[in-house]
């Protein structure tokens, strides 16, 4: 094994979907679970942990940047194995519309919903991804884990503690790779379910845009976060070059150079608005890096 590739003061808005954040002190691009472990290794001795990095979706790094390590898994850890049957191996860094096309490719139904997700399989399962009333979990047999202690761990879904869009793992680490159970069907009518997905997602969410995906998770009850904000006026709220969506008032848009301190004030005037509207506190669905500026 070589030397790990690194970039020193890599800019965080270049690795995030919403194009916020300032520079990581280190990111290294691992390729293979065997990289990993090399690069815990000196930082278990120092008693640090890195961040894992998948495409940066759902996450808002500061501008301040971030300290320590950062372990992106997307530039060399996506590759995706079918060995025959309904199974598919797919490692962590691989994007979720491109494992949903290659079992459509190979006739296996599971992922459609997954299709219109911008995020990896490694940050899919840390967080329970999901769209349309399934998620990632109900497809996944097991996760594999390098923990912080150096161990590579393979761990069965049902040990798994998933909710909605949490994931509770026995042990803690980097998940860098996983296997999935596939239905067989018909190639034409997998992509055809995803066609529909895509077309309902287009249709209700802004697309081709710099956003995180949802900025809030659904509420129990009735109404989702989206409807909420809408009701409490918020949408096309600005702060800087930050606005919310005036498609779905769940999105919020960098329409510039925005900051993480605009992202996060505008967060708090939709949760102050929605809870004095109808007296629901919204949670967060975008991971927050780094110092809170603003």
């Amino acid at each position: 094994m070589g030397t790990v590739e690194e970039v020193f003061g890599a800019r965080m808005r270049e690795f995030t979907t919403v194009g916020i954040g300032g520079a990581a002190d280190r990111m290294m691009f691992p390729q293979s679970s065997r990289e990993v472990q090399a690069v815990l290794e000196p930082l278990r001795e120092s008693g640090a942990e890195p961040l894992a990095l998948g495409a940066g979706s759902n996450l808002l790094v500061s501008d301040e940047g971030v300290r320590g390590t950062v372990l992106c898994l997307k530039r060399h850890m996506g590759k995706v194995l079918f060995s025959g049957g309904a199974s598919v191996v797919a490692e962590a860094g691989t994007m979720l519309p491109r494992l949903a096309v290659l079992c459509a490719l190979s006739g296996l139904s599971g992922a459609e919903e997954l299709a219109g997700i911008p995020g990896t399989v490694g940050g899919g399962l840390t967080m329970n991804a999901g769209a349309y009333g399934r998620s990632i979990a109900q497809i996944l047999e097991w996760a594999e884990i390098v923990s912080f202690e150096g161990g590579l761990h393979r761990v069965a879904a049902r040990e798994i503690r998933f909710s909605y869009r949490e994931s509770g793992f026995p042990l803690r680490g980097i998940v860098v790779r996983a296997g999935f159970r596939m239905e067989p069907a018909p190639t034409d009518r997998v992509f055809t379910r995803m066609k529909e997905l895509n077309e309902k997602r287009r249709a209700a969410q802004p697309w081709g845009e710099r956003t995180f995906g949802s900025i809030f998770r659904n509420p129990g009850g009735k109404e989702g976060a989206g409807r909420l904000l809408e009701r409490a006026g918020m949408k096309g709220a600005r702060e800087g070059d930050l606005s919310i969506s005036e498609k779905h008032a769940n999105f919020m848009i960098n329409r510039g150079r925005g900051s993480s301190g605009d992202a996060l004030r505008l967060m708090e005037r939709c949760r102050e608005a929605v809870h004095a509207n109808a007296g629901v506190a919204l949670v967060p669905e975008v991971r927050i890096w780094g110092k809170r500026d603003g």
